[in-house]
């Protein structure tokens, strides 16, 4: 019994060391088994496709790092709310609201620094090869995306409301339930007169499909598409600035993508361990 006693607890010390034991080391920065197990758990991905985007993490920290970039506690307050006033809600409300899903506000918190953070190391990459767009560029993407820009005149929706997101979610699985709780109207949506987010919400949705649940005012909102009638193309002049919003990330994306390319090449990563 003493020896199975140390066996098993040797066993088990070596699993510990095995799955802290190190994957790879990028600019000084390790990356253990375990971190590339949570990265395939997360986001369902392969081993290979968890130590890429592991290394790629690295990367930008170590570039966070030389800049010195950090997101302080007021910026991160003022992004907070911005999201909050984004769905029509304060910030207490939308801390109420996502604790209601299940959501940890410490990690959602950090999880928004970190997207400031990112924001801001890519907007000190991109600012180095601003590639100014021109009239041309704006035309030439109107015309071989016209499709792109054209909307319903109308849309027809039925809209489930209520203060409980469970009964909205059964709502979705089972349209025709009759739930007290749950207030159904039917609704034709102007598409001129519509905010352009929910323009975009249900342009994304297809007929016969659900929005995602969302706040509106003190409850919550999903929307059954019907139908989409009519057709409409905007003009380029009412679709310029959107145009030029593409392109300029479409420039900084490949900007920011060549970047990391070369950084990736330069850099110090020493593969420990293959499996």
């Amino acid at each position: 019994m003493r020896f199975l006693a140390i066996f098993f607890v040797g066993s088990a010390l070596l699993f510990a060391e095995t799955i802290n034991a190190l994957a790879a080391i990028v600019e000084g920065e390790p990356i253990t088994l375990l971190d590339i197990s949570k990265v395939m758990a997360e986001k369902n991905a392969s081993r290979g496709q968890a130590l890429d985007f592991l290394i790629d993490v690295r990367l930008r920290d170590a570039k966070v790092k030389e800049l010195g970039i950090d997101a302080d506690e007021g910026e991160i307050n003022s992004r907070i709310a911005l999201i909050a006033k984004r769905n029509d809600l304060d910030a207490a409300s939308l801390r109420d609201v996502l604790t209601r899903r299940g959501v940890n506000w410490t990690n959602y918190l950090e999880q928004v620094k970190t997207a400031i953070i990112n924001e801001k190391l890519s907007n000190a990459i991109a600012a180095r090869a601003a590639i100014p767009i021109s009239e041309g560029e704006i035309a030439a993407f109107y015309d071989r995306n016209s499709a792109k820009f054209a909307v319903p005149s109308e849309i027809v929706v039925i809209q489930y409301a209520a203060k409980d997101e469970r009964a909205l979610a059964a709502a979705q699985q089972n349209p025709l339930a009759v739930d007290p709780n749950v207030a159904a109207t039917t609704q034709t949506l102007k598409s001129a007169e519509l905010n352009p987010r929910l323009l975009a919400l249900l342009m994304n949705t297809e007929i016969g499909g659900f929005t995602p649940i969302f706040p509106a005012a003190d409850r919550l909102v999903t929307l059954l598409v019907r139908e989409k009638n009519g057709a409409e193309t905007r003009k380029l002049e009412d679709v310029k600035g959107l145009i030029a919003d593409e392109l300029r990330a479409i420039n900084e994306e490949r900007v920011i993508a060549g970047y990391f390319a070369k950084a990736r090449s330069a850099a110090r990563i020493e593969i420990v361990r293959e499996e």
